[in-house]
């Protein structure tokens, strides 16, 4: 998970469902009607936190939010979900979830009960909640909220890739036998209507409308293989960056890998996000994808701690909520 430094640069009712925790099984059932029924006295109010810092959003669970930097509550701060106590505060509450925002921008979306679990259901019910909550606190000054989503596992998926000759992705199909990809994405107006496309059946008009002058179009994810030695370029990077084994004549995996594979690499990150209905490592991609999020943009070296560079290559997804 990026640190809570990370974004300092500008970049309903709910199902319910059996969370595991180390003391057995936990029932997690959240309810958005008490929290929208408490909204309706607030509607004067910038934000949900304005008058106090835990917002009880069922009969069972609350938001709580922790500002990092003093009292500056657009800067960095998190968003925990925790089970009720009502003024009970002999124990502190364990923590069940947790996000993380830098003004507009959310990021770092946790569960802390079972987090190895690759159950992608409970993960966006535990998170769902908690991730209304923050949007709205995130929008109090008129900008949209966004989001930064990790692509844990994309380094191992883009090995297997390479490993199979390409099987599951054009992008290394073509790097490995030649030819120009039929990449996914256009940088002309794919982007909005890809998404209008989809919303005309699950939105209403003034959504789509919304959608339409927000007017997000797709990073572009071609490719230019002009020369024989820029597909091989670009395969020796992916390639080292994806197994962490340098290039011939390379003594690590650095920089100038990076560098010259990054083209490559952000068209197959698009192509990861693809993948994210139901696999683990795409859990935040999903979860936002559930609250109207749509990938815009990726993130090329946006976080580079070693244990993510092995994970992703760095790359992260920025997402509109739209």
């Amino acid at each position: 998970m990026p640190p809570l430094h990370f974004m300092s640069v500008p970049l309903s009712v709910f199902r319910r469902v059996s969370v595991a925790s180390n003391s057995g099984q936990r029932s997690f059932r959240s309810s958005a009607k008490l929290y929208q029924a408490k909204r309706q006295k607030d509607l004067f109010t910038p934000s949900p936190f304005a008058r106090r810092d835990k917002l009880n959003i069922s009969d069972e669970y609350a938001v709580q939010r922790e500002l990092r930097e003093g009292d500056d509550a657009y800067g960095v701060r998190r968003y925990l979900l925790l089970p009720r106590t009502d003024g009970d505060e002999s124990t502190k509450p364990t923590p069940i979830a947790s996000l993380n925002a830098n003004k507009h921008i959310l990021f770092g979306a946790t569960l802390h009960i079972n987090p190895n679990s690759s159950d992608v259901p409970k993960f966006q019910s535990a998170l769902g909640p908690l991730l209304d909550v923050a949007k709205e606190d995130a929008s109090v000054n008129g900008q949209q909220p966004q989001a930064l989503a990790t692509l844990n596992g994309m380094c191992s998926w883009v090995k297997q890739c390479l490993d199979e000759d390409g099987e599951g992705s054009d992008v290394i199909t073509k790097l490995i036998h030649g030819g120009q990809p039929n990449l996914l994405h256009d940088n002309t107006n794919n982007g909005v209507e890809e998404v209008t496309s989809t919303s005309n059946t699950n939105t209403s008009e003034e959504k789509i409308k919304r959608m339409s002058n927000q007017r997000i179009k797709d990073q572009s994810a071609k490719l230019i293989l002009n020369k024989e030695a820029d597909r091989i370029l670009l395969l020796d990077a992916v390639r080292a960056i994806a197994t962490g084994v340098p290039r011939p004549g390379h003594s690590v995996v650095g920089a100038g890998t990076y560098r010259d594979g990054k083209d490559a690499w952000i068209a197959l990150a698009w192509e990861y996000c693809q993948l994210a209905s139901n696999r683990k490592g795409l859990e935040e991609v999903q979860l936002y994808r559930s609250r109207d999020g749509e990938v815009t943009t990726i993130e090329h070296l946006a976080h580079t701690e070693p244990e993510y560079l092995k994970e992703a290559g760095g790359a992260m997804a920025r997402m509109f909520f739209v």
